[in-house]
């Protein structure tokens, strides 16, 4: 009896679990199939990924990708670098002047900054604000962006930060060191074991920046008490050749949750690494600072991911850096009236190629998302002697049949006290006890005398 009790009790519980089972060889287990089309000439074939099959991934590293013959085989591929396109950037390299002062004096009103020469460095201090007992603390670092004439575009800092602790930086600009605007920020995050001062690819989207004549000014908060101070030892501006649009892959979402005007809220059908969301305001609101924030489960508090300035006019997405995440939440700045009407959002992923043997039987199948599937690349050197960074870019290029508009559908939050998935897993967990109960009583239960 107690073996049925917890037979029948494993059985409900993986019935339960969530997981889907799932065969990555049969390409109907595959939540996205797109019908792929080689181009002429070349057995070895280059595809962008597009935003449908990004989205539909179930792993981090991209293992659930497949592309299928007509017979249902594998073609071997590999992974390459983004596809190309972006737009060209001119990089400008900048030094930090690092800006000490007691803690707190920036946040003072009327609080001013004076460029001093101390022993053949130039040091920025603050000359009037608050008196503190407290010894001078580095409070930021302002950057010399006067002769700068082209339009920026983004940020990159070259910072050492504490592991594993969110710090929020915030940019603005001035032409006098008194009076000054904001301009950006952004959430960045140093994991454990990276490279001391390495934050990969994260930049600080300055939205078409003019900064001729101006200063440019970086300062850091964090929600905790940082462990390690933060260092910044300079930054890269990046300047646009071109304007051309952002060509990431993207797809529009059905309409989020709008909890009120300052907490919108958005869950995926499944946790995905983003690389930006374009939040478009629907009541033409003209300026809303947000903060992006994720999660996997109700019970999980909210982690920091990304912050920007929506303004009217300007399509600029608010940029992410973090996990993968199921549960999104875009906060509106409490200081002002936020969003009046639930905001349309675009989701952009970052671009990724394949390099794909088109050696089977047509017609193929790009397929995307499977749960358990294990990579399956190769290296690009084996597909392509001889290849050298870039050499992708002359492949042929097959032709992925995606939909001209793709729209992803939203899934139902799981954030009730009482939903039924909680309580079969509550059933299930009082289930256990009482067999686990059974079993004690059997075992210490007098025997026939």
């Amino acid at each position: 009896m107690i073996r049925a009790m917890t037979a029948a009790a494993l059985a409900l519980l993986a019935g339960c679990s969530g997981q889907e089972a799932a065969n990555p060889a049969d390409p109907s287990a595959y939540a996205v199939r797109l019908a792929v089309i080689p181009a002429a000439g070349g057995a070895v074939q280059r595809i962008d990924l597009p935003a449908e099959a990004l989205a539909a991934l179930r792993s981090p590293n991209r293992a659930d990708i497949r592309v299928f013959d007509g017979a249902g085989a594998p073609l071997a591929m590999a992974i390459t670098g983004p596809a190309a396109g972006r737009a060209a950037l001119d990089e400008v390299r900048l030094g930090a002047f690092p800006i000490v002062g007691p803690a707190g004096a920036l946040a003072a009103e009327g609080a001013e900054l004076r460029v001093e020469q101390r022993d053949g460095d130039r040091v920025v201090t603050v000359v009037r604000g608050p008196v503190a007992p407290s010894k001078p603390v580095t409070l930021g670092a302002l950057f010399d962006t006067r002769a700068i004439a082209a339009r920026v575009r983004s940020l990159r800092l070259d910072a050492v930060l504490p592991p594993q602790q969110p710090v929020r930086f915030t940019v603005e600009t001035s032409a006098d060191l008194a009076d000054w605007t904001p301009a950006g920020g952004k959430i960045l995050y140093r994991r454990e074991g990276d490279r001391v001062g390495a934050l990969g690819p994260e930049a600080i989207p300055l939205d078409d920046l003019d900064l001729k004549g101006r200063y440019l000014r970086v300062t850091w908060t964090s929600p905790q008490r940082l462990l390690a101070p933060v260092e910044l030892r300079g930054a890269t501006i990046g300047v646009a050749r071109r304007l051309d649009a952002d060509d990431r892959p993207a797809i529009a979402t059905s309409p989020p949750r709008r909890i009120d005007a300052h907490d919108i809220r958005f869950t995926l059908p499944r946790p995905a690494i983003l690389g930006a969301v374009a939040i478009a305001p629907a009541a033409g609101e003209m300026l809303v600072p947000v903060t992006l924030s994720g999660r996997n489960a109700p019970d999980q508090p909210w982690t920091p991911i990304g912050s920007g300035s929506l303004r009217a006019g300007s399509s600029a997405p608010v940029e992410l850096s973090g996990g993968a995440f199921s549960d999104y939440r875009i906060e509106a700045d409490r200081r002002t009236a936020g969003f009046a009407a639930t905001p349309r959002l675009t989701l952009l992923f970052e671009p990724a190629r394949l390099a794909v043997l088109f050696d089977g039987k047509p017609p193929y199948t790009l397929a995307a998302g499977a749960a358990g599937a294990e990579s399956r690349y190769l290296a690009i050197g084996e597909l392509v002697p001889g290849y050298r960074p870039g050499a992708e870019d002359a492949l042929p290029r097959a032709t992925v049949a995606a939909a001209a508009a793709p729209m992803l559908s939203l899934a139902q939050p799981d954030d009730s006290l009482f939903s039924p998935r909680k309580a079969v897993l509550w059933g299930l967990l009082l289930f256990g006890v009482a067999v686990l109960a059974a079993m004690v009583w059997r075992l210490w239960k007098p025997g026939p005398s």
